[in-house]
């Protein structure tokens, strides 16, 4: 299991248990709290959550997670709508459109807002899960390498000849927050995999939501938790699941649990694959 943590204000990926600054409790198996401060286990990377300087109306009514940055150079509108799959908005100053991200389905295509002084945002809508981020092909060796955001943004990027750089995430939706927690867990063949997760008490919520896959080559799951579902000051249960059911137990199902409530079940089939990735969101603020 590995959490990533998104400061809006940093980036980190830290082994089970373990959150930058505060006692968020996430283990494998153990109802205990953690000294988060020794554990942090991977790289620590400064991506500032910070609202651009740059924004819009258009920006603040429409879009949700958002990745951002300041090309520091003029850019042509027109490079950017050949970028685009399809034109959403455009005006004298910004162009908004959609990107496909490589050998993703449509369903993962992200917007686009770019203006010409030199600010370039890419995001999902606000009325779309904090997980859709979750790019499930760069989960590679228990660490989330790439969101969908930054494939989009590369994409972007690769029009103009320009490298992504001072990259930046806000949540338009939820401007008080000032952090973001993923969460994975991955079961590979029959049975189960967990982690206890208890968010203190003390922290405001804006957001829970989940993201499940059955592996390479199947659709990705998202969508949002309730308060009762995920609530604050007790420990939960979250479960990747594989079982088999049918005649011969020839058929496949992975499912996401939470507490024993099945949140999401992906049916693979006949002998279908034996894997359940799940992931758990968190858009919150500290103090």
């Amino acid at each position: 299991m590995k959490i990533l943590l998104i400061l809006f204000g940093v980036l980190a990926f830290f082994s089970l248990g373990t959150l930058f600054g505060v006692n968020f409790s996430v283990d494998d198996n153990k109802n205990e709290l953690i000294d988060y401060v020794d554990q942090i286990d991977g790289d620590l990377e400064d991506i500032l959550l910070l609202r651009p300087s740059q924004s819009s109306t258009f920006l603040d009514e429409e879009a949700g997670i958002s990745i951002y940055m300041d090309a520091d150079q003029t850019l042509d509108l027109e490079v950017a709508k050949s970028g685009f799959k399809s034109i959403e908005k455009e005006t004298s100053n910004y162009v908004v459109g959609s990107i496909s991200l490589p050998d993703r389905p449509e369903s993962d295509d992200v917007h686009c807002f770019v203006h010409k002084d030199g600010w370039i945002v890419v995001y999902y809508l606000k009325s779309e899960p904090l997980c859709k981020v979750i790019d499930w092909d760069s989960y590679i060796g228990e660490t989330l390498t790439k969101t969908k955001l930054q494939i989009g943004l590369e994409e972007i990027c690769n029009w103009f000849f320009i490298t992504p750089t001072s990259v930046k995430y806000y949540h338009f939706q939820y401007p008080n927050a000032d952090k973001v927690m993923l969460i994975f867990e991955t079961q590979i063949g029959l049975g189960t995999d967990s982690f206890n997760l208890k968010i203190p008490s003390e922290l405001t919520i804006y957001e829970r939501s989940w993201s499940h896959r059955a592996g390479p080559e199947t659709l990705t799951k998202n969508g949002f938790l309730t308060f009762a579902q995920l609530s604050s000051g007790i420990f939960h249960t979250i479960e990747a699941y594989v079982y088999y059911y049918g005649g011969n137990n020839a058929y496949r199902a992975n499912a996401l649990m939470i507490d024993g409530e099945t949140i999401s079940v992906i049916d693979t089939g006949y002998h279908g694959p034996e894997i359940s990735e799940v992931g758990i969101g968190i858009v919150y603020k500290e103090s």
